[in-house]
């Protein structure tokens, strides 16, 4: 079974066996995304079920250190052939969960399981799935961003922010007490400029723990990254301050070469050069809300 996506304007494919349970359990993820035009696809996914066995001689060139958040963990290895080969397992296992092999092309990619009946494989699958269409689609500008979006008055405002600072809940405050409001994404929203240069914010089939998959856009309104305080009040960056903000919630593999490290960077200086970008210090109540939106939308301030 072969079926084609657009996520943010990326076409995709994904081929997988009709009867992959693991795949089959993430269509209300992905079907709002199927796409049945003739565009060329700048990545295509097989995803198949067999041994995983990572070979010794692979070269380790990526071993990521977790502090506890998260469930999944991916080293990422080197083959003779210049492949690389990532391979999955729950935090402080050994195991291997899955694996995907990348080609240094990166526009393709091979999804290994052996876990089609494993509750945990569609979460798996849809991680792997992530970071294949990040990679894939890195030199086109294409930014994921670690956030919680919603949409008001036809912009879409991005709550930045470490896990646990209230991201989602600031997004909660908007929908309950700002009438038009409506969530785009609660988790990865996706970034990328419009050919007429507006900064437009897309929906995608990753987001966290919400059930919000949406093939929806709009163009960015602000980026606000949410600092816990006794008071609420909206504070704009300058461009320099915008830029350290939005960079650490942007994805990125350290692995990935210096020419797609420059395309990420000249993508985010972009926006803290055209989209205002803020710290919004605030308490978890309804007003929190409501001075942002009025602070950004009555009297919206660029950087400088």
């Amino acid at each position: 079974m072969k079926q084609q996506f657009s996520i943010a304007e990326n076409v995709f494919t994904v081929s997988a066996p009709d009867d992959l349970q693991g795949w089959k359990k993430l269509d209300n993820r992905f079907s709002p995304f199927a796409d049945c035009s003739d565009n060329e696809p700048v990545l295509e996914i097989d995803i198949k079920t067999g041994s995983l066995s990572p070979e010794k001689e692979w070269e380790c060139i990526y071993s990521p250190t977790y502090d506890g958040i998260g469930v999944i963990t991916a080293k990422v290895f080197l083959t003779p052939d210049s492949d690389f080969v990532m391979v999955f397992s729950h935090v402080g296992e050994e195991k291997p969960r899955l694996w995907m092999i990348l080609p240094s092309q990166l526009n393709h990619a091979e999804i290994i399981t052996d876990r089609e009946e494993d509750s945990n494989t569609p979460y798996f699958i849809s991680h792997a799935l992530m970071i294949a269409f990040m990679i894939a689609t890195s030199a086109n500008g294409t930014l994921m961003i670690h956030a919680s979006s919603v949409i008001y008055d036809g912009k879409a405002y991005l709550f930045q922010g470490k896990s646990g600072t209230g991201k989602s809940t600031h997004s909660r405050l908007w929908l309950r007490n700002i009438p038009g409001a409506e969530l785009l994404n609660d988790d990865n929203p996706l970034i990328r400029f419009s050919p007429d240069g507006t900064a437009m914010a897309y929906g995608s089939p990753w987001s966290g723990k919400t059930d919000c998959y949406r093939n929806i856009s709009a163009p960015v309104g602000a980026f606000v990254r949410i600092i816990r305080d006794n008071e609420n009040r909206l504070v704009p960056l300058s461009p320099l301050m915008a830029y350290a903000s939005l960079t650490p919630s942007i994805f990125f593999m350290p692995f990935l070469d210096d020419k797609l490290r420059e395309i990420r960077h000249k993508a985010i200086e972009r926006i803290a050069l055209t989209v205002p970008v803020c710290q919004m210090h605030c308490r978890p109540d309804a007003d929190a809300a409501l001075t942002c939106m009025t602070s950004l939308t009555k009297n919206p301030k660029k950087n400088k």
